[in-house]
């Protein structure tokens, strides 16, 4: 087993591991929340411009979503990056994600933005973090969320050569219960 496949084995357990303790923290969020909350837990000697270049992810990934921007929405991805969407789609590579989220701004999601509602950061090294995020779509006009738009996601933002890219994220739709 050569050396590079046993390190790309170590980072997606990695990864997955991560993943794994995120999703089992993960609570509903609350209806009609404005503004985002942030918080983060102190791991692994993280710093202040870590958080900051964190946060300007997600508001570059709003900006480019605003703008119906899939190119500049998927450089803020890893290249061999993971994306699994609402639908269960999993996309794989920057390229294949900016090709696939182009048509839903084009189509489905069109003229649409996004807001947080909440957000938790926690760094598990001081090379990755878990970014868990409680999200809407609004459409159009809208200034409040709509509960059929409402969404718990994860990233796994990894730092690579001083620079913070999402290597993994997974949204699912909140199901309100009846």
């Amino acid at each position: 087993m050569g050396i590079h496949r046993c390190k790309r084995i170590t980072i997606r357990l990695a990864l997955i591991g991560a993943l794994g303790m995120a999703l089992t923290s993960a609570a509903t969020p609350a209806v009609g929340a404005a503004a985002p909350v942030v918080s983060q837990i102190p791991r692994a000697g993280h710093t202040d411009p870590d958080l900051t270049a964190l946060r300007r992810i997600w508001e570059r990934q709003a900006d480019a979503w605003s703008h119906g921007d899939a190119n500049a929405y998927a450089g803020t991805y890893a290249m061999d990056a993971d994306l699994t969407n609402i639908k269960g789609q999993h996309l794989h590579t920057r390229r294949i994600i900016a090709a696939t989220i182009q048509h839903y701004f084009d189509n489905q999601l069109k003229n649409t933005r996004l807001l947080r509602m909440e957000e938790e950061v926690r760094f598990v090294s001081p090379t990755m973090a878990i970014i868990l995020r409680k999200d809407c779509v609004l459409y159009a006009a809208e200034t409040a969320c709509r509960r059929d738009t409402h969404s718990i996601n994860t990233s796994i933002a990894v730092k690579s050569y001083g620079q913070w890219m999402i290597m993994s994220f997974h949204n699912t739709l909140v199901r309100q219960q009846r």
